[in-house]
């Protein structure tokens, strides 16, 4: 198994989320995908309207959180094979939206 199957592959190592079928199936249906930023983000968030969620064990939102930044960390290796050089740019483009809303929360706290 080659360096970047192994990166594609760490989401098959998730087993908490493993233990909520649906979620893991719609999260791995994402993985490499513009999608799963947004996806993530819909799913650890509070929406109006859906205050009664009981969030996630611990373990799930961590396996997510990681998923998260190993895909920020290594988004080439991550990219499904199948994604057009528009897609790959827009993976990119949410990377550094992302980096720079975190940067600028960091950097804002005093």
């Amino acid at each position: 198994m080659s360096p970047v199957e192994d990166k594609r592959d760490v989401i098959d190592k998730c087993v908490a989320l493993k233990k909520m079928p649906h979620v893991f199936d719609n999260i791995k249906n994402v993985w490499g995908y513009p999608e799963f930023f947004e996806y993530i983000d819909n799913l650890l968030l509070m929406e109006p309207g859906r205050e009664a969620r009981s969030g996630f064990p611990e373990g799930v939102y961590k396996e997510i959180d990681a998923l998260k930044r190993i895909f920020m960390k290594f988004p080439d290796e991550i990219m499904a094979p199948d994604l057009n050089d528009r897609a790959r740019q827009q993976v990119r483009d949410i990377i550094k939206d992302i980096e720079t809303r975190v940067n600028f929360s960091v950097g804002d706290r005093r």
